[in-house]
């Protein structure tokens, strides 16, 4: 069965072998940090030590769906909370799957109630809402680059605070290099496939140490850096194929047609046929699953309607995404 996030490690990735680069332009305001949850760390402490937030009562707006690991960094720092309440000091913008959220019916509300922005972008390390890169438009982004190409455990934050870089970065030089191996030999066994259960346990022992091994590997920036833009090119490419080829079968007609790089098509298929179409995926071979997708886009007034979560990744290969497409067609026509 294919891996479901990124194309499997490789011992070339081990050696630092891979060639591919990016522009600079792409990372800048970006500081590197060890892992996604490890930046959603770094900029809870920074809003601590700003007084916009001074305890574990006061609360951020958090949407459906997110992975409990994320609710769990919160509560160290604030109270991840479902409702806006007189405590509300910031909000979690999620662009889920790689589709922005209606950024200006976001931010006005948030202005509005006074709010601090917190953008993920763990899902979307290159879309565009309007023709602005996400990430860009709130008052902090946090990133989780592993998310998307094999580069060990590495994630990234940003903010439009001229302060925020000069904390992120004494923040990391408190960072021994011990835990930085530690969560990236953990990531590299459960992203391998070996000794699953070994590795099961290993990557969720390493979860509990992200808020402090904020120190990011070399190898990890290394090995991002050479991927990342032709992962995002591939996977830009598979959405418009996709939609090219299953046009007028209503799945995609909830997505944009351009300016994503999706971490997952989320296929609005017919209803009672979800099932169906996961169970054939995962007879070729192919990881899928139905998950909770919010059509409105706005964390204010959500909408989550069920989807077909389909992979579009590197480490499938291009026959293989031509199957997937000819069962998502059989499967809803």
């Amino acid at each position: 069965v294919m891996i479901y996030e990124v194309a499997k490690p490789t011992f070339s990735d081990l050696l630092g072998m891979q060639r591919g680069s990016s522009s600079d332009e792409f990372w800048r305001g970006i500081t590197f940090l060890g892992s996604g949850k490890g930046a959603l760390a770094v900029i809870l402490k920074h809003l601590r030590q700003r007084g916009i937030i001074t305890s574990k009562l006061d609360e951020i707006l958090v949407p459906d769906w997110l992975g409990y690991w994320v609710y769990n960094q919160i509560q160290t720092y604030a109270f991840p909370a479902k409702s806006l309440s007189p405590r509300t000091r910031a909000v979690m913008v999620y662009h889920q799957y790689g589709f922005p959220q209606n950024m200006d019916e976001v931010l006005a509300e948030a202005k509005k109630r006074n709010l601090i922005v917190i953008e993920d972008c763990a899902h979307a390390v290159f879309s565009h809402y309007r023709g602005k890169r996400v990430g860009w438009m709130g008052d902090y982004a946090l990133f989780s680059f592993s998310k998307w190409v094999f580069c060990l455990a590495l994630g990234g934050a940003r903010s439009r605070d001229p302060e925020f870089e000069n904390f992120a970065a004494q923040e990391v030089s408190q960072t021994g290099r011990g835990l930085t191996a530690l969560k990236d030999c953990a990531k590299w066994f459960y992203e391998s496939g070996r000794a699953r259960k070994f590795a099961n346990y290993f990557i969720s022992m390493s979860y509990a140490l992200y808020q402090r091994a904020l120190r990011p590997g070399r190898l990890a920036v290394r090995l991002l850096k050479a991927k990342l833009a032709l992962e995002i090119g591939l996977r830009q490419r598979r959405f418009q194929q996709f939609r090219t080829y299953t046009e007028g079968l209503g799945l995609c007609d909830h997505l944009e047609q351009d300016g994503v790089a999706p971490y997952v098509i989320p296929a609005r298929v017919k209803p009672g046929r979800g099932e169906a179409l996961v169970a054939a995926l995962g007879g070729a071979g192919i990881d899928a699953g139905i998950y909770q997708f919010d059509i409105n886009r706005n964390l204010f007034s959500p909408n989550f309607v069920p989807v077909v979560a389909i992979p579009c990744h590197g480490g499938i290969p291009e026959s293989a995404f031509s199957t997937i497409i000819d069962i998502v067609k059989k499967a809803n026509v």
